[in-house]
């Protein structure tokens, strides 16, 4: 079967195989001509090729070394950020009122945030990540012997998102987990609180075992906590507790999440949002959410700017390397002009020669691209370790991600197209005839 003009596989005119001096393609395989086409020039003018090759290598190479080690910058900074600061925390919590012009009122329908909806938040969301409710309030105390205290009152569930450090503990013990989800009536104190118990003369661990006096009820002090340099007079006790004193409130807890991944904190706050207004259809702005993101959002927005900045000084270095691509193809044209000819006359269009010359501007900046990339992978992974040597204290690595290796792709999709272009349609433009005396 021919492959004519009355084929059906169509028309594909087939041109004489050349040898090492000609264009060894086929129109139907232009991409593999290209490749086979920048190798051979390789080959027959090494050096040349090389050297105008490099500018790409070094371009690209400064460019994924950049990235990479402007990444790293973020995420040193991020983990910098995260130990002094709660960013992986997400906080929800009940509207329980609507403000208008200045004044509050209560909502008749309030959505409720207890630990059975806590464990199903937790099983839904699919970020890996601890909870915790808390509440806080404020009473009018008593000591046993009836000395009024203005009360700062916290109530909680257990597990805590961090570990509490053991120099915090004075006297006594930490209420239990176990204890906790009971209900169970006990407290700890702040060594103001403890200090008003037993008097100014008094040693703070007989605190223990009293009974401190708050929402007309009592519960029995179990541990002396540090005030940490403090002035307010605060108890904590279980959140079940709540429930079993005689004159509380209603609790409406916040909910406190800490997220594995502090980058994960925003799409979290975006599908707990989702997940209450499925689950309470009925309220308008059942919850709302608090994050401590605004830090990661300027660090972000630092970053892009300095990548920016960056990303154009060393695009000075990709332009050089595009022109060198440009030499490339004019070299090449040059030495092939009779066989531009032959295709030219043997039925070859001014659209084949351009796509023909532009797939091997392409192919030339992909090979740079790719010797690029280990330039710059080697150059980051060996200036990682030296700036831990230098700085002390440092704990930086280069990272490389996926936007790297698109940014990679995209500049020598660009520097193929924009560089070639010119080359091509130079080609394309040659008289058959005039070439091939040549």
């Amino acid at each position: 079967m021919g492959f004519g003009p009355n084929s059906p596989f169509g028309y594909y005119p087939q041109l004489p195989l050349w040898g090492p001096g000609g264009f060894f393609h086929t129109t139907t395989i232009p991409m593999f001509s290209a490749f086979s086409e920048v190798f051979r020039n390789l080959r027959t003018n090494f050096f040349q090729t090389f050297l105008s090759v490099l500018g790409i290598i070094i371009g690209v190479g400064a460019l994924v070394a950049m990235l990479s080690m402007i990444d790293g910058l973020e995420l040193y900074a991020k983990s910098m950020i995260s130990e002094k600061s709660s960013l992986e925390n997400l906080m929800i919590r009940a509207n329980t009122g609507t403000r208008i012009d200045g004044v509050f009122t209560q909502r008749d329908t309030i959505a409720e945030i207890d630990q059975a909806t806590v464990a199903n938040l937790l099983d839904s969301l699919p970020y890996q990540a601890k909870a915790q409710l808390t509440y806080n309030d404020s009473d009018i105390g008593y000591t046993s012997d009836s000395t009024k205290m203005g009360l700062r009152l916290q109530a909680f569930t257990l597990p805590a998102l961090e570990p509490i450090p053991d120099s915090v503990l004075l006297h006594g013990r930490w209420i239990t987990e176990a204890e906790a989800d009971a209900g169970a009536r006990l407290a700890m104190a702040d060594e103001n609180v403890a200090r008003r118990m037993v008097g100014e003369e008094g040693d703070l661990v007989n605190a223990l075992g009293q009974n401190v006096h708050f929402f007309g009820d009592s519960l029995e002090v179990v541990g002396i906590i540090s005030a940490g340099g403090g002035v307010d007079l605060t108890v904590a006790f279980p959140l079940a507790t709540m429930a079993k004193l005689a004159d509380a409130p209603t609790p409406h807890p916040t909910l406190n999440i800490a997220l594995a991944d502090v980058n994960e904190v925003l799409d979290a706050e975006k599908f707990a949002q989702g997940w209450f207004e499925r689950r309470y259809p009925n309220i308008d702005d059942a919850v709302e959410t608090f994050t401590r993101t605004g830090y990661l959002e300027q660090l972000a927005e630092g970053i892009t700017v300095f990548r920016w900045v960056m990303g154009f000084l060393i695009g000075i270095a990709v332009v050089v390397g595009g022109v060198g691509v440009m030499n490339v193809l004019l070299m090449s044209i040059a030495e092939r002009t009779p066989e531009i000819g032959v295709r030219k006359a043997v039925g070859a269009n001014r659209r084949t020669i351009i796509k023909q010359f532009l797939s091997e501007s392409v192919a030339i900046s992909a090979i740079g691209s790719f010797f690029g990339v280990l330039l710059g992978m080697s150059v980051a992974l060996i200036a990682a370790p030296i700036l831990n040597m230098v700085v002390e204290d440092l704990e930086f690595t280069a990272v490389f991600s996926l936007n790297t290796v698109m940014v990679v792709c995209i500049v020598a999709l660009l520097i193929g197209v924009i560089f070639g272009t010119y080359p091509a349609r130079k080609a394309a433009s040659l008289d058959p005839v005039e070439a091939i005396r040549r």
